[in-house]
């Protein structure tokens, strides 16, 4: 059963705001380290490191989705009290797991032995080799890992995944500098990476299994039912994947091939702050899933709904406020950031604020579709909006230029998040339609006149200067938190927060946030 105190809230409250420090942390430490390491590598050496990290990255495919879906099946068995299921689920994941890492470390191996053929200077393939390897087995490791990261995240200990991440990033940062101080290349920045990933995996597996009394390796068999549930499960997650790397990463493809090589430099500033604000949303309210899915586990309909509306409500004030922030904000900082030069990548950044924000405001959707094995339609979904992306982009590249990709891809948003996705969603789920537009339409506009009202009175600070960006944005959040405390959140839900927020116990059955009625 949903625990019966504040905890829980705190626990998403303080993952939340963890999850968040951490994406400003990651990103404050590659904007210092990124210039720090081309300077010590050299252009060539870091273009080097660069396509191994590539190859790497593809690693992330062999998951084939069994991380969520063992996550998915724990929260289930959470929800229903089910310890034995739980120790079953976690035993078979780790399995599916520790094969795939195995997997990995074969290609490792693979590619390795085929550095001869793909780099042309010996010296090159010898270091290719001796990199590849390093960071095969720590991408190897990281697989079994994945299901102890699940376990935490089925118990909502987000904020100790988030210290986690928090400490490993900053292990990761000093083992880096000294690294390259100390002229350690190329190598020592492999070994440094291997290095901050190993002491942070073993204090996963020790949190874990103290938060998780079920969580033991045990000897019994898988059992093909279970196995086929976590396949059927995890198959339409990484298909879903395959989809969003369609949606997100084929711009740049089609403005090297029918603008040039310039354009992408330009296009991939507008890129790199609407990926920031994508990642914003999905680490605010990205804990949902295993909320919902718990409840969905103990078939309680009434506070799976009642979740869902306000997860919806947490989405479209979030959403609105770092869109709105992006178009206020982002052409003084373009000019401050990249100089005046890269001026035209504003609006394609309002363009794909738009997009995404048709997107990440609809999020609890996409999560309620996964907490009840719904999720196929999602990846029909996904699979849609990333062909309308293409095709448009295609068609709008060379008389728009980089405007025209962007506004491929708002094209895609607007019919599939807009049109489908609210529909179908309601319709497999069995929400009312016009309940749900409603809500969402109301809050929407409701925080768009709270953001408008706190950009314009903040407007003296829209200049590209850093002190004019930082003070005016800060004044701004203050005034967009405090009025949407009071004017979008009723009384039960500022109740539930200020319970997380200062330790004290509330009955969660006492938070009732409004919930639309047909």
């Amino acid at each position: 059963m949903i625990e019966e105190s504040a905890s829980v809230g705190r626990k998403l409250l303080s993952g939340s705001v963890l999850r968040v420090g951490h994406l400003v942390a990651a990103g404050i430490a590659s904007f210092f380290l990124m210039p720090f390491i081309v300077r010590h590598l050299g252009d060539r050496a870091y273009g080097f490191w660069s396509l191994i990290a590539t190859l790497i990255g593809y690693y992330d495919l062999l998951d084939l989705g069994m991380s969520s879906a063992a996550s998915q099946y724990l929260s289930i068995a959470i929800g229903r009290g089910d310890r034995t299921e739980c120790r079953a689920v976690f035993n078979a994941g780790l399995r599916i797991q520790s094969l795939l890492g195995g997997i990995a470390l074969l290609a490792t191996g693979a590619i390795a032995t085929a550095a001869p053929w793909l780099c042309h200077d010996p010296n090159d393939a010898h270091l290719f080799s001796k990199v590849i390897v390093i960071l095969g087995i720590s991408a190897s490791l990281g697989f079994p890992a994945k299901v102890y990261g699940g376990v935490l995240a089925a118990e909502f200990r987000f904020d100790i995944q988030s210290w986690l991440a928090i400490l490993q990033l900053a292990f990761r940062t000093g083992l880096v500098v000294w690294v390259m101080l100390a002229g350690g290349g190329l190598l020592g920045l492999a070994w440094a990476t291997l290095f901050a990933m190993l002491p942070i995996t073993v204090l996963q597996i020790w949190f874990a299994r103290r938060e998780a009394s079920w969580c033991r390796i045990e000897c019994r068999p898988m059992g093909l039912k279970r196995l086929k549930n976590l396949f059927s499960y995890s198959i339409h997650t990484f298909l879903a994947y395959l989809a969003d790397i369609l949606r997100f990463q084929v711009d740049t493809v089609v403005v090297s091939g029918f603008i040039g090589l310039v354009a992408v430099t330009h296009y991939r500033v507008a890129g790199i702050l609407a990926q920031y604000y994508l990642q914003t949303l999905i680490v605010s309210i990205g804990m949902l899933q295993p909320v919902l899915s718990r409840f969905y586990g103990a078939a309680n309909r009434a506070g799976l709904e009642r979740l869902f509306f306000f997860g919806t409500k947490l989405s479209c004030c979030i959403s609105v406020f770092v869109c709105l922030a992006l178009i206020a904000w982002g052409k003084p900082f373009i000019a401050r950031w990249m100089g005046v030069l890269y001026a035209d990548a504003y609006r394609p950044l309002i363009v794909l604020s738009i997009a995404i924000f048709l997107d990440v405001s609809q999020k609890p959707s996409i999560d309620l579709l996964y907490a009840t094995f719904k999720h196929r339609v999602y990846t029909y979904m996904n699979w849609a909006e990333g062909l309308l992306n293409l095709t448009c982009s295609l068609v709008l590249a060379r008389p728009l230029g980089i405007l025209g990709v962007a506004t491929g891809t708002l094209i895609g948003a607007f019919v599939i998040r807009v049109v489908v996705q609210p529909w179908l969603v309601c319709r497999v789920t069995e929400l009312q339609y016009g309940s749900y537009i409603r809500f969402v339409g109301t809050n929407i506009l409701c925080c768009a006149s709270l953001m408008f009202a706190a950009i314009i009175t903040v407007s003296w600070g829209l200049q590209p200067n850093y002190v004019s960006l930082i003070s005016s944005a800060a004044c701004a959040t203050s005034i967009y938190a405090i009025t949407s405390w009071w004017l979008v959140l009723d009384q039960s839900e500022r109740k539930r927060f200020t319970a997380a927020i200062l330790h004290f116990s509330v009955n969660p059955m006492e938070f009732t946030p409004t919930v639309p009625t047909s």
